[in-house]
């Protein structure tokens, strides 16, 4: 078994229940904010430590303006970079960059930055959201609402496209529904860029990036006060090159959250392995398993490297190949916590499960036969949810014993879990302290 870490930036203040039954933070917008600069800083430390107890990967999502601090994520790759100056061999992912928010030359360079300062243990998660305050606030301008969902598909597609590009090719034009790479009305008379692709010493020509008028601007005649050559000429941009490029090649290995069947397809299709959030049941897990790989072997087994492209990879973990499925899995290890910091842990999970529900996560929660899901979610007993081995607690034992059997049902040479210690309220020392029981205790087993 192979094992990493995720962390979603989840608050650690205290928890009431509201007689609505309602688990809310108790603390002021203000203290929120406090705590969420002091999580930002933990979550860092928490990635270090990951390294130095033998955890393959880090997970970071991104998530904005959660009110009730139920997660916190704005900027995975900067958090990242900060974790990838402080370790050598950690693999760096995101679940997920979503690109309903970003552009996608922005992306590609950031990425790449964090590709060369991690000298190559980057692996980009790319989703498209499901918020609709995220995606209509930070998606507005790229087609990345929420409420249509064909639109936010093509945005998310398209940006893809520009991504993967930006990273490997050296002439990068793009002109489609959300996006002109560069836009054409681009001035570009630039002399010194002319120069140096007239050079012998570059492999394009001046005709490649820039749509050259010789004689379109003189440039004794422009106002010595500020003679600026490049937009008073008449030529304009044809092309861009991205810059640095990614460490790996051709580029870091693509991740996406999967559920729905379109979502298992096109990643299966594309070359992009797949992320299991969310507890599941190994039943469950080993339908989406099986779906996936059915349609890996039917597109022919794409890969992203030409090598491996075409090749069959072991399921669920090819560890030659670093495909396959990463599969997320919440501890709590009762050893090293005293019965109310499991309390806390359980009500954490009910705070965690009733901000995802009412985002029509509910369906499927453990409950009376013939209830509806919202109101289950009000009534939720998150201890059902640990007997059902959706949530993993109990002594390291118990917890060998789970992933075992997940592993067991899964088949196969090889598994890679993403192991939650965090949850909402819990402090990061309680969450350290279990990433540390988890390494000492269980990672031996397995080895």
């Amino acid at each position: 078994m192979k094992f990493g870490i995720w962390h979603n930036g989840t608050t650690d203040v205290p928890l009431k229940e509201t007689d609505e039954g309602l688990v809310i933070p108790d603390a002021s917008v203000r203290g929120l904010h406090r705590d969420r600069q002091r999580v930002t800083r933990e979550r860092i430390e928490h990635g270090v430590l990951a390294e130095r107890r033998g955890f393959e990967r880090l997970t970071f999502t991104e998530h904005h303006f959660v009110l009730t601090g139920i997660e916190l994520s704005p900027n995975p790759l900067q958090s990242q970079t900060a974790i990838a100056a402080r370790t050598e061999e950690i693999k760096l992912r995101q679940v997920a960059n979503i690109l309903s928010w970003h552009d996608p030359v922005r992306l590609a360079e950031q990425t790449a930055l964090l590709d060369v300062i991690s000298d190559g243990r980057v692996e980009v998660g790319v989703g498209r959201g499901y918020q609709g305050r995220e995606n209509e606030t930070l998606g507005q301008y790229w087609g990345g609402t929420v409420q249509d969902d064909e639109k936010n598909r093509a945005s998310f597609e398209e940006k893809l496209d520009i991504l993967r590009r930006a990273w490997t090719e050296d002439v990068l034009t793009h002109h489609d529904q959300f996006h002109d790479v560069p836009p054409t009305w681009t001035r570009w008379h630039h002399p010194q860029e002319r120069a140096y692709l007239d050079d012998s010493v570059s492999e394009y020509d001046v005709e490649d990036f820039i749509d050259w008028e010789d004689g379109s601007v003189t440039e004794t005649d422009l106002d010595p006060a500020y003679p600026n050559v490049v937009t008073a000429g008449g030529s304009t941009l044809r092309a861009i090159s991205v810059f640095p490029r990614p460490v790996q090649e051709p580029h870091p290995q693509l991740w996406e959250p999967v559920g729905s069947p379109r979502s298992i397809n096109f990643a299966a299709r594309n070359g992009i392995n797949p992320y299991l959030a969310g507890a599941r049941d190994p039943t469950d897990i080993k339908k989406v398993v099986d779906m996936y790989y059915s349609a890996a072997e039917e597109a022919g087994w794409p890969d992203r490297r030409p090598e491996y492209d075409g090749e069959p990879f072991e399921r669920p973990w090819d560890e030659t190949r670093q495909r396959g499925f990463s599969i997320y899995v919440p501890v709590f290890n009762t050893e090293v916590a005293d019965e109310e910091t499991y309390e806390r842990w359980l009500q954490g999970i009910k705070a965690y499960w009733q901000y995802l529900g009412f985002f029509g996560f509910a369906e499927g929660l453990p409950g009376a036969e013939g209830r509806h899901p919202i109101e289950q979610l009000r009534e939720l007993d998150p201890a059902v949810l640990v007997e059902r081995d959706l949530y993993v607690a109990g002594d390291a034992e118990d917890i060998i014993d789970r992933l075992a059997h997940i592993s067991e049902v899964l088949g196969g040479e090889a598994i890679a879990f993403d192991i939650a210690f965090e949850s909402v309220g819990l402090t990061g020392e309680e969450a350290d302290e279990q990433l540390d029981a988890f390494a000492e205790r269980v990672m031996p087993y397995f080895e």
